[in-house]
């Protein structure tokens, strides 16, 4: 089965041409926080280039910042105060935190350092850069000098949607005050670079040299003229921009008949969510899950997974709870499948979880790193006597990971201890949850129940070395010859040492703790 990204990257090249480099583009307004959800458009860029890549390709990844868009409506987070910024540029208007030099960078610089942390190479873009230089002051002009022809275009889709005309003075631009940066009106154009405006915010008149910067294009013509400039031939696009007569829609015809190239190909994606959210996450409302919050709990190479083995068209759910340790299980057999050290259940699954892997890495590690199981460390965390060295011994004595260890075998493995323990805080459920007790419950024990936590008290004494799979046995045979039921014996094993009725795997759970204390516990010793 042919991964979704390698079908579109055969698509570009095919309806594309064989070109010297490909411009993949992905692009947002930072009027808030950019979360998982705006992550997807990224990310089915990039997992495209990277296909294009594999090829043999020259790839350039655009993300554009349409820092220069306005300031529309103050957020919920945001001082009332701020009312006095609106229409301004979003690069514009003050940091209400304090932290970065204006709103716009402090969502932005946060969005680039989540990314530097996935290893994906891109170049960041920032409309009010291009604007203001002038990059864009040729097609700005012809825009308006085709307004009449960009016009018929969207009121050609008005009319399919029932929708009234455009205004007759409607214009392709909007207009920035060079005095108070706010939006002004359009007056005049004189057929040239200058454009006549009136501010109906400070009152002031003028004109503004369009190689100045403050005219700019309307996202319905900007969008395509961007294709056009940077020379684009893939951008993923959300369904409400793909919807019929939306702005993918007009910007094909506009690319086409004004700016003279071919609208980009593109892919639908869907939603991403989290297990149990209710509605769709949005940066100015400030409900939203960022890549910094799953970083708490998830490796970056399993963020990429997540994207990569899910076709756009289907909605992501992101399960924080006890599905998380499903996701490390499952990314976990994957690595093993890709490096040849477990089987796939047939070749078909075999190919497709390989080349879901290779595009889940930027580069794909030279050998496989050391697997800490995630579910076990969630137990291990919590166990006060270790520290992540010690953790990390206790792994190595029950085999799970290897004797020798290298620095990035090392590095891995206290990464996932951290994550653990983010994820116990966080979000584990109380039934997962425990605490060792520091001295024995005060509980009734059947006397065949008590011989048998003194049978296995005493084979500790005599085994200073033994395996899980071995201690495991003792504590079955030792309850099953005194005609023991398990679940009462093991309901009885988890009160006495966590005061749970349930708890980790039991042999693990032991054999992690210090002998001495294991026996002296089963023996009830103080």
């Amino acid at each position: 089965m042919v991964h979704w990204a390698d079908h579109m990257a055969e698509k570009i090249i095919r309806e594309r041409g064989d070109k010297e480099e490909y411009v993949v583009e992905s692009g947002i307004t930072p009027s808030g926080y950019v979360h998982i959800g705006n992550f997807r458009e990224f990310f089915t860029a990039y997992i495209v280039g990277h296909a294009l890549r594999d090829r043999g390709k020259r790839v350039r990844h655009i993300h554009m910042w349409d820092d220069y868009d306005r300031f529309r409506k103050v957020p919920k987070n945001v001082p009332p105060e701020w009312e006095e910024h609106l229409t301004k540029p979003v690069r514009e208007v003050p940091d209400p935190w304090g932290c970065h030099n204006s709103y716009a960078e402090h969502f932005m610089a946060l969005f680039e350092e989540e990314i530097s942390r996935l290893g994906i190479e891109v170049d960041f873009l920032h409309a009010y850069e291009l604007y203001k230089s002038g990059e864009y002051a040729e097609e700005v002009r012809l825009a308006l000098q085709k307004r009449e022809e960009i016009k018929a275009i969207l009121d050609k889709y008005h009319e399919v949607a029932k929708q009234p005309p455009l205004k007759e003075d409607w214009q392709p631009v909007m207009i920035y005050c060079p005095h108070c940066r706010k939006e002004a009106e359009f007056v005049a154009w004189d057929g040239e670079w200058k454009v006549s405006y009136r501010c109906p915010h400070c009152g002031r008149e003028g004109e503004t040299d369009i190689r100045e910067g403050n005219v700019k294009l309307r996202w319905r013509v900007d969008w395509p003229m961007r294709w056009a400039h940077f020379r684009v031939d893939f951008e993923p696009a959300g369904k409400d921009h793909l919807a019929a007569g939306s702005s993918y829609d007009t910007g094909k015809e506009i690319v086409e008949k004004v700016f003279g190239w071919p609208a980009p190909m593109t892919l639908m994606y869907e939603f991403v969510g989290i297990q149990g959210q209710k509605g769709k996450m949005s940066g100015s409302k400030g409900n939203v899950i960022l890549l910094s919050d799953l970083y708490e709990v998830l490796e970056p190479g399993i963020i990429r997974f997540i994207y990569a083995k899910a076709r756009p068209n289907k909605e992501i759910k992101i399960d924080l709870g006890l599905g998380l340790l499903n996701l490390y299980d499952e990314f976990d057999r994957v690595e093993r499948i890709y490096f040849g050290l477990e089987k796939a259940k047939n070749p078909e699954e075999g190919e497709e979880l390989r080349r879901t892997y290779e595009l889940s890495m930027p580069r794909v590690p030279e050998r496989l790193t050391a697997q800490a199981p995630f579910r076990f460390l969630v137990t291990l965390v919590q166990m006060p006597h270790l520290n992540e060295d010690g953790i990390i011994r206790v792994l190595q004595e029950q085999g799970h990971v290897p004797k020798e260890l290298g620095e990035e075998d090392v590095r891995k493995i206290k990464l996932r201890i951290r994550l653990a323990k983010n994820w116990v805080e966080k979000y584990a459920p109380e039934d997962v949850k425990f605490h060792l007790l520091e001295k024995p419950p005060e509980i009734e024990l059947e006397p065949e129940i008590r011989e048998a936590m003194l049978e296995v008290a005493e084979w500790l004494e005599r085994n200073g070395k033994f395996t899980v799979d071995e201690l495991n046995n003792v504590i079955f045979d030792a309850a099953k010859k005194r005609g023991v039921p398990s679940d009462k014996w093991f309901k009885v094993l988890y009160n006495v040492f966590i005061g749970k009725d349930r708890g980790p795997r039991l042999a693990p759970f032991l054999a992690s703790l210090e002998r001495e204390f294991v026996i002296g516990r089963l023996r009830m010793e103080a």
